[in-house]
């Protein structure tokens, strides 16, 4: 079992650690559209689950929102936590810009065995917390005071002054004790948006631009017809 467990630590801080290294432009853009994909499932999930009775006004009140269709997290002493996932920013209306790529990952040393998968969305309520989001690199364990669910289905809050009012709900499956949000990171994976839009992105340029769109109309017709998936399952 720590054999096991040991090698998925290392797994996580090898794929995590070189999330931007160089692979071949068609595998890149089959991994943006793989994740475009999966968060529009994942957030159908995360909505239709009964569990998660505050998600839908969260998201209906969101500034932008972050979705990792797959987080991975696993320790035995030392821990490892990663997984990709894009942002979605609200417009006007019922318009939404995006999506922009980011890794979230992460070490954690304490008491802590197991390993666990999660889908995770995290709204983002006000535009201080949007600004924070965009910068380049933003450790939550460092910025963000998280309060943590410990069971297999719920939610944590997290709001500091510098990275302010936002949420993340998720839906866990495997056994993980322990652990800490301690080093855990925001990032932009640039290189998934040169591919899917063509060039990478300054924080000014993502927030002023409203126009930036490619692929996430399915995200939008979700977030603009939540109720809907609500009653589905």
């Amino acid at each position: 079992m720590r054999y096991y467990i040991l090698k998925f630590i290392l797994f996580l801080i090898f794929t995590f650690s070189y999330s931007n290294f160089s692979f071949s432009e068609n595998e890149k853009k089959v991994t943006a559209i793989e994740l475009i994909h999966s968060s529009e499932n994942s957030l159908k999930d995360l909505i239709s689950n009964s569990e998660l009775t505050h998600l839908t006004e969260y998201l209906k009140n969101s500034r932008a929102i972050l979705i990792f269709p797959e987080l991975y997290e696993g320790g035995l002493v030392f821990g490892a936590k990663g997984g990709n996932g894009i942002l979605i920013i609200r417009r006007a209306g019922e318009e939404f810009s995006g999506p922009f790529f980011y890794s979230i990952g992460g070490l954690s040393f304490g008491l802590q065995i197991g390993v666990k998968s999660a889908q995770v969305a995290m709204t983002i309520m006000t535009n201080r917390g949007l600004n924070s989001i965009l910068k380049e690199r933003v450790k939550l364990g460092v910025d963000v005071d998280a309060a943590i669910i410990n069971s297999g289905i719920g939610y944590s809050a997290e709001s500091t002054l510098r990275l302010a009012d936002i949420y993340s709900f998720s839906d866990n499956s495997g056994l993980f004790v322990g652990g800490s949000l301690e080093g855990t990171y925001l990032q932009p994976r640039n290189d998934l948006n040169q591919i899917i839009h063509g060039k990478e992105f300054t924080s000014e340029e993502i927030l002023k631009n409203k126009s930036i769109s490619k692929g996430i109309s399915n995200l939008s017709k979700i977030l603009n017809k939540i109720d809907d998936y609500k009653r589905i399952k």
